[in-house]
């Protein structure tokens, strides 16, 4: 899918039509259904009572003039809004610690001219779909600002968030890899366009790097969209945590949803639950019980 980016020729906000969300509409990241069809996956959103999600990777095909159209449509009839869109980059691994290192967002710096072009391709289908927000890991950040792959990295994140803004959409960047400060630092470096943050407390945990109220200190005035998601820590340096369903973790959820609230936070709660591949439970289940813990929490 690393073709040159082309942009769609669809009008802007072709999935308009879906109804009007009030503040902070509970959506579902469409992958987590557990349907791989696109029609299947949007009508089991629809059957929980939900019209918001957060588009996963797509087939191919629908990133181009006509897919584009053909989802844009699907929503319309569905009576669904696309919050955002994710970009999933070809070869991105998240095995363990070392393959995200290796393979995710543009740390492989070798990657990036094919990865910025596949980017732009994801903003031109979030314009065409009705969507304003698309969101990425950009990979681990070294801790040094002067260190190749961080300048390399800053510079790609900079030429995304300025061919997003020409189009009238904004980059957000998923938490994860680095501290709150860290990333706040790096977003502070962008000044052609405001880049925002695409809050997953979980991951913070998955990774061992900060306490997710704590990191939120530093960019919730930034936060785009939330993922409502939980996790325990790392069992010993160098391994990754667990995710567990929201409440049961270590992700601070009520905290950080106490702090969204005071920062008059407005974007979608999107629940990310992966819990029913490990336990090997109903996806759908573990989805009803993520949007009764949102419900009685936020």
């Amino acid at each position: 899918m690393m073709c040159a980016a082309v942009a769609l020729m669809i009008p802007a906000a072709l999935g308009a039509g879906a109804p009007v969300q009030g503040d902070n509409p509970i959506g579902i990241f469409l992958r987590c259904t557990g349907e791989n069809d696109p029609l299947r996956a949007l009508q089991a959103v629809k059957s929980m009572g939900l019209n918001t999600i957060q588009v996963s990777r797509l087939p191919d095909r629908f990133y181009s003039t006509e897919g584009a159209r053909e989802f844009a449509g699907m929503l319309r009839d569905m009576g669904i809004r696309a919050d955002s869109v994710v970009v999933v980059f070809d070869g991105e691994s998240y095995r363990d610690r070392d393959a995200v290192v290796k393979t995710v967002g543009f740390r492989p710096v070798h990657l990036i001219p094919e990865r910025l072009a596949y980017a732009r391709r994801c903003v031109d289908f979030a314009r065409a779909i009705g969507a304003r927000i698309v969101t990425f890991h950009m990979g681990f950040l070294p801790a040094d600002p002067a260190d190749e792959a961080y300048q390399a990295m800053l510079k790609a994140v900079t030429d995304i968030a300025a061919y997003a803004a020409s189009r009238d959409v904004t980059i957000s960047l998923e938490t994860g890899q680095e501290t709150g400060e860290q990333l706040a630092a790096f977003l502070d470096k962008i000044t052609v366009a405001r880049v925002g943050v695409n809050f997953d407390p979980a991951n913070l945990v998955i990774y061992g790097v900060d306490s997710p109220s704590q990191a939120l200190k530093h960019f919730v005035t930034r936060v785009t969209s939330v993922h409502v998601k939980d996790a325990l820590l790392p069992g010993k340096p160098g391994e990754m945590g667990r995710e567990v369903s929201p409440g049961e973790g270590r992700a601070e959820l009520a905290e950080c949803f106490r702090m969204l609230k005071a920062a008059v936070f407005r974007g979608a709660l999107v629940i990310e639950n992966y819990v029913a591949r490990n336990e090997k439970t109903n996806p759908m289940d573990e989805l009803r019980r993520a949007k009764a813990f949102i419900e009685k929490t936020w």
